[in-house]
Protein backbone atom coordinates (compact mmCIF):
# COMPACT_ATOMS: atom_id res chain seq x y z
CA UNK A 1 0.00 0.00 0.00
CA UNK A 2 1.36 3.44 -0.92
CA UNK A 3 1.82 6.29 1.53
CA UNK A 4 -1.06 8.25 -0.03
CA UNK A 5 -3.31 5.20 0.29
CA UNK A 6 -2.40 4.79 3.96
CA UNK A 7 -3.12 8.48 4.58
CA UNK A 8 -6.52 8.13 2.92
CA UNK A 9 -7.30 4.97 4.88
CA UNK A 10 -6.46 6.64 8.21
CA UNK A 11 -7.84 10.09 7.43
CA UNK A 12 -10.46 9.97 10.17
CA UNK A 13 -7.92 8.80 12.75
CA UNK A 14 -5.54 11.65 12.03
CA UNK A 15 -8.35 14.17 11.84
CA UNK A 16 -9.32 13.10 15.37
CA UNK A 17 -5.76 13.87 16.52
CA UNK A 18 -6.01 17.25 14.82
CA UNK A 19 -9.33 18.08 16.44
CA UNK A 20 -8.08 16.99 19.88
CA UNK A 21 -5.04 19.25 19.58
CA UNK A 22 -7.08 22.25 18.40
CA UNK A 23 -9.54 21.75 21.27
CA UNK A 24 -6.86 22.65 23.82
CA UNK A 25 -6.82 26.46 24.34
CA UNK A 26 -3.04 26.75 24.57
CA UNK A 27 -2.91 30.55 24.84
CA UNK A 28 0.05 32.44 26.24
CA UNK A 29 -1.93 33.67 29.25
CA UNK A 30 -3.33 30.22 30.07
CA UNK A 31 -0.50 28.29 31.78
CA UNK A 32 -2.78 25.38 32.70
CA UNK A 33 -3.88 24.96 29.09
CA UNK A 34 -0.29 25.23 27.88
CA UNK A 35 0.58 22.46 30.32
CA UNK A 36 -2.35 20.40 29.03
CA UNK A 37 -1.09 20.80 25.46
CA UNK A 38 2.44 19.82 26.44
CA UNK A 39 1.11 16.74 28.25
CA UNK A 40 -0.99 15.79 25.20
CA UNK A 41 2.11 15.99 23.01
CA UNK A 42 4.16 13.95 25.48
CA UNK A 43 1.58 11.19 25.35
CA UNK A 44 1.41 11.29 21.56
CA UNK A 45 5.18 11.20 21.13
CA UNK A 46 5.49 8.28 23.54
CA UNK A 47 2.83 6.36 21.59
CA UNK A 48 4.97 6.85 18.48
CA UNK A 49 8.01 5.37 20.19
CA UNK A 50 9.84 8.61 20.91
CA UNK A 51 11.57 9.50 24.16
CA UNK A 52 10.79 12.96 25.50
CA UNK A 53 12.26 15.42 27.94
CA UNK A 54 11.28 18.89 29.07
CA UNK A 55 13.70 21.73 28.42
CA UNK A 56 13.05 24.45 30.98
CA UNK A 57 13.87 28.12 31.12
CA UNK A 58 12.96 30.62 33.80
CA UNK A 59 9.49 32.11 33.31
CA UNK A 60 8.77 30.21 30.09
CA UNK A 61 6.46 27.29 29.26
CA UNK A 62 8.21 23.94 28.99
CA UNK A 63 9.80 23.08 25.67
CA UNK A 64 9.37 19.48 24.53
CA UNK A 65 12.32 17.65 22.99
CA UNK A 66 11.21 14.32 21.51
CA UNK A 67 13.77 11.98 19.95
CA UNK A 68 13.57 8.79 17.92
CA UNK A 69 15.58 6.94 15.29
CA UNK A 70 19.30 6.13 15.20
CA UNK A 71 22.35 6.64 13.03
CA UNK A 72 24.99 9.25 12.35
CA UNK A 73 22.75 11.89 10.77
CA UNK A 74 20.06 13.88 12.51
CA UNK A 75 17.30 16.33 11.66
CA UNK A 76 15.76 18.86 14.03
CA UNK A 77 12.05 19.64 13.56
CA UNK A 78 10.82 22.91 15.07
CA UNK A 79 7.16 23.60 15.85
CA UNK A 80 5.22 25.41 18.57
CA UNK A 81 2.17 24.43 20.57
CA UNK A 82 0.92 27.86 21.65
CA UNK A 83 -1.65 29.81 19.64
CA UNK A 84 -2.73 33.39 19.03
CA UNK A 85 -5.47 35.12 21.08
CA UNK A 86 -8.98 34.77 19.67
CA UNK A 87 -10.13 38.40 19.80
CA UNK A 88 -12.37 39.73 18.36
CA UNK A 89 -14.40 36.72 19.46
CA UNK A 90 -17.65 38.09 18.00
CA UNK A 91 -16.31 37.63 14.46
CA UNK A 92 -15.90 33.87 14.84
CA UNK A 93 -18.58 31.80 13.15
CA UNK A 94 -17.90 28.92 15.54
CA UNK A 95 -16.16 28.64 18.89
CA UNK A 96 -12.37 28.90 18.35
CA UNK A 97 -11.57 25.94 20.61
CA UNK A 98 -14.52 23.78 19.56
CA UNK A 99 -13.19 22.72 16.14
CA UNK A 100 -15.76 22.38 13.38
CA UNK A 101 -15.40 20.76 9.98
CA UNK A 102 -17.50 22.50 7.34
CA UNK A 103 -17.30 21.55 3.65
CA UNK A 104 -13.93 19.85 4.06
CA UNK A 105 -12.41 22.70 6.08
CA UNK A 106 -11.41 22.60 9.76
CA UNK A 107 -12.11 25.84 11.64
CA UNK A 108 -10.29 26.40 14.93
CA UNK A 109 -7.65 28.60 16.50
CA UNK A 110 -4.28 27.00 15.75
CA UNK A 111 -5.61 24.96 12.82
CA UNK A 112 -3.11 26.56 10.43
CA UNK A 113 -0.63 28.09 12.86
CA UNK A 114 0.93 25.76 13.92
CA UNK A 115 -0.99 22.70 15.02
CA UNK A 116 -1.85 21.56 11.50
CA UNK A 117 1.79 21.11 10.52
CA UNK A 118 2.70 19.66 13.92
CA UNK A 119 -0.04 17.01 13.95
CA UNK A 120 0.58 16.13 10.28
CA UNK A 121 4.21 15.44 11.19
CA UNK A 122 3.19 13.22 14.08
CA UNK A 123 0.96 11.23 11.74
CA UNK A 124 3.83 11.00 9.25
CA UNK A 125 6.10 9.45 11.89
CA UNK A 126 3.61 6.62 12.34
CA UNK A 127 3.35 5.99 8.59
CA UNK A 128 7.10 6.28 7.99
CA UNK A 129 7.78 3.62 10.63
CA UNK A 130 5.24 1.29 9.05
CA UNK A 131 6.53 1.73 5.48
CA UNK A 132 10.28 2.14 6.04
CA UNK A 133 10.93 0.92 9.57
CA UNK A 134 13.00 2.76 12.15
CA UNK A 135 14.53 5.95 10.71
CA UNK A 136 18.24 5.47 9.87
CA UNK A 137 18.86 8.90 11.38
CA UNK A 138 17.89 10.75 14.53
CA UNK A 139 14.72 12.86 14.46
CA UNK A 140 14.54 15.52 17.15
CA UNK A 141 11.25 17.37 17.59
CA UNK A 142 11.65 20.71 19.36
CA UNK A 143 8.22 22.09 20.28
CA UNK A 144 8.00 25.33 22.24
CA UNK A 145 5.09 27.17 23.85
CA UNK A 146 6.13 30.81 23.59
CA UNK A 147 6.36 31.49 19.85
CA UNK A 148 3.21 33.59 19.57
CA UNK A 149 4.51 35.98 22.21
CA UNK A 150 7.89 36.46 20.57
CA UNK A 151 9.87 33.44 21.86
CA UNK A 152 11.52 35.69 24.41
CA UNK A 153 13.24 32.79 26.15
CA UNK A 154 14.21 30.87 23.03
CA UNK A 155 17.70 32.37 22.47
CA UNK A 156 18.63 31.64 26.08
CA UNK A 157 17.14 28.17 25.91
CA UNK A 158 19.09 27.34 22.74
CA UNK A 159 22.27 28.62 24.37
CA UNK A 160 21.62 26.40 27.40
CA UNK A 161 20.63 23.23 25.51
CA UNK A 162 22.46 23.68 22.21
CA UNK A 163 24.41 20.45 22.72
CA UNK A 164 21.11 18.52 22.73
CA UNK A 165 19.85 20.23 19.58
CA UNK A 166 22.83 19.62 17.28
CA UNK A 167 21.65 18.38 13.88
CA UNK A 168 22.61 18.21 10.21
CA UNK A 169 19.50 20.12 9.19
CA UNK A 170 16.35 21.70 10.55
CA UNK A 171 12.75 21.69 9.34
CA UNK A 172 11.00 24.88 10.49
CA UNK A 173 7.22 25.02 10.98
CA UNK A 174 5.67 25.18 7.49
CA UNK A 175 5.77 27.86 4.81
CA UNK A 176 2.50 26.57 3.35
CA UNK A 177 0.94 26.86 -0.10
CA UNK A 178 0.64 29.95 -2.28
CA UNK A 179 -2.52 31.37 -3.85
CA UNK A 180 -2.23 28.92 -6.76
CA UNK A 181 -1.78 25.93 -4.43
CA UNK A 182 1.94 25.56 -5.14
CA UNK A 183 4.14 24.32 -2.28
CA UNK A 184 6.23 27.12 -0.77
CA UNK A 185 9.72 26.62 0.66
CA UNK A 186 11.83 29.32 2.31
CA UNK A 187 15.37 29.33 3.69
CA UNK A 188 15.33 32.08 6.26
CA UNK A 189 13.14 34.54 8.11
CA UNK A 190 12.78 38.26 8.55
CA UNK A 191 13.51 39.67 11.97
CA UNK A 192 11.31 41.84 14.14
CA UNK A 193 11.49 44.90 16.36
CA UNK A 194 8.09 45.48 17.98
CA UNK A 195 7.67 48.57 20.13
CA UNK A 196 4.99 50.48 21.97
CA UNK A 197 5.05 54.27 21.79
CA UNK A 198 3.41 56.02 24.76
CA UNK A 199 2.79 59.70 25.39
CA UNK A 200 1.07 61.11 28.48
CA UNK A 201 0.70 64.80 27.70
CA UNK A 202 -2.05 66.17 29.95
CA UNK A 203 -3.02 65.79 33.59
CA UNK A 204 -6.43 64.43 32.57
CA UNK A 205 -8.87 64.23 29.64
CA UNK A 206 -10.18 67.68 28.71
CA UNK A 207 -13.15 69.15 26.89
CA UNK A 208 -12.16 69.37 23.24
CA UNK A 209 -12.59 73.16 23.24
CA UNK A 210 -9.37 73.30 25.23
CA UNK A 211 -7.52 72.01 22.16
CA UNK A 212 -7.20 75.61 20.99
CA UNK A 213 -4.59 76.19 23.70
CA UNK A 214 -3.57 72.73 25.03
CA UNK A 215 -1.22 70.53 22.98
CA UNK A 216 -2.90 67.31 21.84
CA UNK A 217 -1.08 64.11 22.90
CA UNK A 218 -2.83 62.29 20.05
CA UNK A 219 -1.61 64.72 17.39
CA UNK A 220 1.84 64.51 18.95
CA UNK A 221 1.94 60.73 18.49
CA UNK A 222 0.26 60.79 15.07
CA UNK A 223 2.75 63.37 13.78
CA UNK A 224 5.61 61.31 15.21
CA UNK A 225 4.29 58.25 13.37
CA UNK A 226 4.00 60.20 10.13
CA UNK A 227 7.69 61.14 10.40
CA UNK A 228 8.78 57.49 10.33
CA UNK A 229 7.79 56.57 6.77
CA UNK A 230 7.15 58.10 3.37
CA UNK A 231 4.01 57.32 1.39
CA UNK A 232 5.93 54.95 -0.90
CA UNK A 233 6.98 52.81 2.07
CA UNK A 234 10.52 54.15 2.50
CA UNK A 235 11.47 54.24 6.19
CA UNK A 236 12.83 57.69 7.08
CA UNK A 237 14.75 56.80 10.24
CA UNK A 238 18.37 57.85 9.77
CA UNK A 239 20.65 54.83 9.25
CA UNK A 240 17.72 52.41 9.04
CA UNK A 241 19.03 50.73 5.87
CA UNK A 242 22.75 50.83 6.73
CA UNK A 243 23.08 47.09 7.41
CA UNK A 244 20.63 45.77 4.81
CA UNK A 245 22.25 43.07 2.64
CA UNK A 246 21.06 43.37 -0.97
CA UNK A 247 20.07 40.24 -2.92
CA UNK A 248 22.94 38.38 -4.56
CA UNK A 249 22.99 37.26 -8.19
CA UNK A 250 21.80 33.83 -7.03
CA UNK A 251 18.99 35.51 -5.08
CA UNK A 252 17.97 37.49 -8.16
CA UNK A 253 17.76 34.28 -10.20
CA UNK A 254 15.62 32.71 -7.46
CA UNK A 255 13.31 35.75 -7.48
CA UNK A 256 13.01 35.70 -11.26
CA UNK A 257 11.91 32.05 -11.15
CA UNK A 258 9.51 32.60 -8.25
CA UNK A 259 5.85 32.83 -9.33
CA UNK A 260 4.00 35.76 -7.82
CA UNK A 261 0.31 36.14 -8.62
CA UNK A 262 0.00 39.94 -8.54
CA UNK A 263 -3.64 40.24 -9.55
CA UNK A 264 -4.73 37.42 -7.24
CA UNK A 265 -2.83 39.03 -4.37
CA UNK A 266 -4.47 42.40 -5.05
CA UNK A 267 -7.87 40.72 -5.04
CA UNK A 268 -7.10 38.92 -1.79
CA UNK A 269 -6.02 42.16 -0.13
CA UNK A 270 -8.84 44.19 -1.66
CA UNK A 271 -6.47 46.80 -3.14
CA UNK A 272 -5.90 48.37 -6.55
CA UNK A 273 -2.12 48.75 -6.37
CA UNK A 274 0.83 47.84 -4.17
CA UNK A 275 2.80 50.29 -2.02
CA UNK A 276 4.84 52.64 -4.18
CA UNK A 277 3.21 51.24 -7.31
CA UNK A 278 5.65 48.32 -7.27
CA UNK A 279 5.20 45.46 -9.74
CA UNK A 280 7.13 42.70 -11.47
CA UNK A 281 10.60 41.81 -10.22
CA UNK A 282 10.79 45.05 -8.22
CA UNK A 283 7.69 43.99 -6.27
CA UNK A 284 9.08 40.52 -5.52
CA UNK A 285 12.45 41.99 -4.52
CA UNK A 286 10.72 44.40 -2.15
CA UNK A 287 8.55 41.61 -0.76
CA UNK A 288 11.49 39.52 0.38
CA UNK A 289 14.46 41.85 0.76
CA UNK A 290 13.09 45.11 2.14
CA UNK A 291 12.29 45.87 5.78
CA UNK A 292 9.04 47.48 6.88
CA UNK A 293 7.65 50.03 9.32
CA UNK A 294 4.08 49.13 10.22
CA UNK A 295 1.56 50.70 12.60
CA UNK A 296 -0.05 47.69 14.26
CA UNK A 297 -2.52 49.71 16.32
CA UNK A 298 -3.39 53.09 17.87
CA UNK A 299 -5.28 53.63 21.12
CA UNK A 300 -6.44 57.08 22.21
CA UNK A 301 -9.51 58.88 23.44
CA UNK A 302 -13.12 58.08 22.64
CA UNK A 303 -13.60 55.37 20.00
CA UNK A 304 -17.12 53.97 20.50
CA UNK A 305 -18.59 53.34 17.01
CA UNK A 306 -21.74 55.29 16.19
CA UNK A 307 -21.45 57.62 19.18
CA UNK A 308 -19.80 60.98 19.81
CA UNK A 309 -17.95 62.58 22.68
CA UNK A 310 -16.00 65.81 22.38
CA UNK A 311 -12.80 65.11 24.27
CA UNK A 312 -9.14 66.07 24.19
CA UNK A 313 -7.47 62.81 25.35
CA UNK A 314 -4.74 62.98 27.97
CA UNK A 315 -2.62 60.27 26.32
CA UNK A 316 -2.02 58.22 23.20
CA UNK A 317 -0.45 54.85 22.49
CA UNK A 318 0.75 53.29 19.26
CA UNK A 319 2.07 49.81 18.48
CA UNK A 320 4.72 49.77 15.76
CA UNK A 321 6.50 46.77 14.28
CA UNK A 322 9.54 46.68 12.01
CA UNK A 323 10.12 43.56 9.90
CA UNK A 324 13.88 43.37 9.47
CA UNK A 325 16.11 41.75 6.87
CA UNK A 326 19.69 40.47 7.13
CA UNK A 327 21.84 41.97 8.69
CA UNK A 328 19.70 44.44 10.62
CA UNK A 329 19.84 44.22 14.41
CA UNK A 330 16.57 44.84 16.29
CA UNK A 331 18.28 46.57 19.24
CA UNK A 332 20.12 48.87 16.82
CA UNK A 333 16.87 49.71 15.03
CA UNK A 334 15.16 50.65 18.32
CA UNK A 335 18.14 52.84 19.23
CA UNK A 336 17.89 54.58 15.84
CA UNK A 337 14.15 55.02 16.34
CA UNK A 338 14.82 56.72 19.67
CA UNK A 339 17.38 59.08 18.12
CA UNK A 340 14.95 59.88 15.29
CA UNK A 341 12.15 60.83 17.67
CA UNK A 342 14.44 63.04 19.76
CA UNK A 343 15.91 64.73 16.68
CA UNK A 344 12.45 65.53 15.29
CA UNK A 345 11.08 66.92 18.53
CA UNK A 346 9.20 63.89 19.83
CA UNK A 347 11.43 63.24 22.83
CA UNK A 348 8.44 63.04 25.20
CA UNK A 349 7.39 59.69 23.69
CA UNK A 350 8.25 56.68 25.81
CA UNK A 351 9.41 53.59 23.93
CA UNK A 352 8.64 50.17 25.35
CA UNK A 353 10.20 47.21 23.56
CA UNK A 354 8.32 43.95 23.04
CA UNK A 355 9.35 41.22 20.58
CA UNK A 356 12.91 41.44 19.27
CA UNK A 357 14.13 38.80 16.82
CA UNK A 358 17.08 38.74 14.45
CA UNK A 359 16.66 38.03 10.73
CA UNK A 360 18.54 35.04 9.30
CA UNK A 361 19.41 33.33 6.01
CA UNK A 362 20.24 29.65 5.46
CA UNK A 363 21.74 27.82 2.44
CA UNK A 364 19.28 26.24 0.06
CA UNK A 365 21.65 23.50 -1.14
CA UNK A 366 21.98 21.63 2.18
CA UNK A 367 20.91 17.99 2.52
CA UNK A 368 17.71 19.00 4.28
CA UNK A 369 17.05 21.74 1.73
CA UNK A 370 17.42 19.37 -1.20
CA UNK A 371 15.28 16.74 0.54
CA UNK A 372 12.48 19.23 1.14
CA UNK A 373 12.50 20.42 -2.48
CA UNK A 374 12.77 16.90 -3.95
CA UNK A 375 9.88 15.67 -1.82
CA UNK A 376 7.72 18.66 -2.82
CA UNK A 377 8.35 17.91 -6.50
CA UNK A 378 7.28 14.31 -5.88
CA UNK A 379 4.13 14.93 -3.86
CA UNK A 380 2.62 18.17 -5.17
CA UNK A 381 1.22 18.79 -8.62
CA UNK A 382 2.54 22.35 -8.89
CA UNK A 383 6.22 23.22 -9.19
CA UNK A 384 7.60 24.34 -5.80
CA UNK A 385 7.79 28.09 -5.20
CA UNK A 386 11.24 28.43 -3.63
CA UNK A 387 12.00 31.76 -1.93
CA UNK A 388 15.06 33.06 -0.06
CA UNK A 389 13.28 33.79 3.22
CA UNK A 390 9.81 34.15 4.64
CA UNK A 391 8.32 37.61 4.87
CA UNK A 392 7.13 36.91 8.41
CA UNK A 393 9.19 36.29 11.54
CA UNK A 394 10.04 33.28 13.65
CA UNK A 395 12.76 32.56 16.20
CA UNK A 396 14.91 30.89 13.54
CA UNK A 397 18.09 32.83 14.21
CA UNK A 398 19.18 30.88 17.32
CA UNK A 399 19.00 27.64 15.32
CA UNK A 400 20.16 28.70 11.84
CA UNK A 401 22.41 31.55 12.97
CA UNK A 402 23.77 30.78 16.43
CA UNK A 403 23.98 26.98 16.06
CA UNK A 404 24.60 27.15 12.30
CA UNK A 405 22.13 24.39 11.44
CA UNK A 406 20.93 24.57 7.79
CA UNK A 407 17.23 25.33 8.00
CA UNK A 408 14.28 25.18 5.62
CA UNK A 409 10.62 26.01 6.18
CA UNK A 410 8.85 23.61 3.80
CA UNK A 411 5.37 23.26 2.39
CA UNK A 412 2.63 22.97 4.99
CA UNK A 413 -1.06 23.42 5.68
CA UNK A 414 -1.26 27.21 5.63
CA UNK A 415 -2.60 29.22 2.69
CA UNK A 416 -2.69 33.03 2.31
CA UNK A 417 -6.40 33.02 3.19
CA UNK A 418 -6.15 30.67 6.19
CA UNK A 419 -6.85 33.60 8.56
CA UNK A 420 -3.92 32.92 10.86
CA UNK A 421 -3.87 35.46 13.72
CA UNK A 422 -7.48 36.36 12.78
CA UNK A 423 -11.02 35.10 13.44
CA UNK A 424 -12.14 31.92 11.66
CA UNK A 425 -8.66 30.47 11.25
CA UNK A 426 -8.96 27.36 9.13
CA UNK A 427 -7.26 24.64 7.14
CA UNK A 428 -8.38 22.45 4.25
CA UNK A 429 -8.46 18.83 5.39
CA UNK A 430 -7.02 17.91 1.98
CA UNK A 431 -4.00 20.14 2.64
CA UNK A 432 -3.53 18.51 6.06
CA UNK A 433 -3.53 15.05 4.50
CA UNK A 434 -1.12 16.11 1.76
CA UNK A 435 1.23 17.54 4.40
CA UNK A 436 1.30 14.11 6.07
CA UNK A 437 2.30 12.50 2.77
CA UNK A 438 4.85 15.24 2.07
CA UNK A 439 6.43 14.82 5.51
CA UNK A 440 6.92 11.10 4.91
CA UNK A 441 8.51 11.99 1.55
CA UNK A 442 11.06 14.46 2.92
CA UNK A 443 11.92 12.12 5.78
CA UNK A 444 12.64 9.37 3.25
CA UNK A 445 14.60 11.74 0.98
CA UNK A 446 16.71 13.01 3.89
CA UNK A 447 17.40 9.47 5.10
CA UNK A 448 18.48 8.43 1.58
CA UNK A 449 20.82 11.40 1.02
CA UNK A 450 24.53 11.37 1.69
Amino acid sequence: MSVSEIVAQRADRYLDWYIEACSIPSLADEPDSLADMAAWLDERFHALGASTERLTFEGAPDVILATLGSGEKSVLVYDHYDVQPVDPIELWESKPFSPEVRSGVLYARGAADNKGDLIARLAALEIYAEVYGEPPFHIKFLVEGEEETGSRSFPGLVARYGHKLAADGCIWEGAGLDLAGRPELVFGAKGLAYVELNHLGLASDQHSSVAVIAPSPVWYVVEALASLRSRDGRVLIEGFYDDVVPPSEADERMLEALPFEEEAEKERLGIESFVGGASGLDLVRRYFFEPTCNIAGIDAGFTVPGASKTVLPRSALAKVDFRLVPDQDPADIVAKLRRHLVKHGYDKIEILGHSMEHPVRSPSDSDIGRAAVTAAEKVYAGKPAVAPLMIATGPMHPIAGTLGIPTVSPAGVCRPDSNIHAPNEHCLIEDFNTTIEYTVAWLEAFGSSG
